[in-house]
């Protein structure tokens, strides 16, 4: 089944050496750190420094570099067994990786024709899009690349999808009918798409959610236009209702947040020193705390 309604458009592996020393980590961030991911025990956190993945502990200390590959390794996450899961698109075709938090065991566990990988909440699933840019679908493989559904019909862009903790929704980044980028929110089969933000145009516009443990909040960012602020919000899942995480009326960029599985805190990453860097807050908006320099 496909979707239509209201968020609509206008318009070979290389292999992983051991970690090397602290030192040599620290001096490859030079690119500034992007793209958090908590573990599921609130322990560590991953993320991507120039097309490579690291990962720290949730303080910031003991940073280990994990990967030193010509690919470009993107969208870390984790899955419930403490596994990395890491995604690299090339030749129109993204494989979606796992490694150990020590550096160890980097293997393949899918391939599929499309973007932006996510591993389903029961690792037996995969979620990824094809299409342009301007008109992508949304579809759903087995591991193996079998059973493939397709979830929207192309007609809406539906960028930075994430299963929901239960694996029966997914958000996404979309517009409505007047261009304007929502979080968008479908059922795992393709039915009840629904536009969950509708900001007032002042605050920019709304993308990248990303669900609580609980399933009942979804935080995303504001993308401001140039020279504006870019801020966290957090929304109900269920009514919309939204509120601001950060709060500065500076023009830096607080993106792409992440929630730690106790449902108190997020990392994001900004650029509030300079570069992007990853930092912490907590969900009441407190706490404000810079991990990587």
């Amino acid at each position: 089944m496909t979707a239509v309604g209201t968020c609509m458009v206008l318009g070979g592996a290389a292999s992983i050496p051991s970690v090397p020393a602290i030192a040599l980590a620290q001096l490859a961030l030079a690119a500034g750190a992007e793209h958090p991911a908590v573990s599921m025990d609130g322990v560590h956190i991953a993320f991507v420094s120039d097309g490579d993945v690291f990962v720290m502990g949730a303080d910031g200390k003991g940073l280990m570099r994990l990967t030193r590959t010509p690919s470009n390794e993107a969208d870390p996450a984790w899955t419930r067994r403490g596994k990395i899961v890491y995604s690299i698109f090339e030749n129109d075709r993204s494989q979606l990786w796992t490694i150990e938090p020590d550096g160890k065991n980097a293997h393949v566990i899918a391939t599929v024709p499309g973007r932006e990988p996510v591993l389903s909440p029961d690792e037996s699933r995969v979620l990824y899009w094809t299409g342009s840019w301007t008109s992508t679908r949304l579809l759903v493989a087995r591991l193996d690349g079998s059973a493939v559904q397709q979830i929207t019909d192309g007609s809406s862009i539906a960028w930075n999808s994430r299963w929901s903790p239960d694996g029966r929704e997914i958000a996404f980044t979309g517009r409505d009918a007047a261009g304007t980028l929502d979080v968008c929110v479908i059922n795992a089969d393709g039915s009840g798409l629904r536009q969950l933000t509708r900001l007032p145009p002042s605050e920019g516009q709304a993308q990248v959610p990303s669900w609580s443990p609980d399933g009942r909040q979804i935080a995303f960012q504001t993308t401001p236009a140039k020279g504006k602020p870019g801020y966290i919000w957090i929304a109900d899942a269920r009514t919309g209702v939204a509120r601001k995480v950060t709060m500065h009326g500076l023009p830096y960029a607080d993106e792409v947040p992440v929630w730690f599985p106790d449902g108190q805190r997020l990392a994001f990453q900004s650029n509030r020193t300079g570069r992007m860097e990853i930092w912490t807050i907590g969900a009441n908006g407190g706490g404000l705390r810079q991990l990587t320099r």
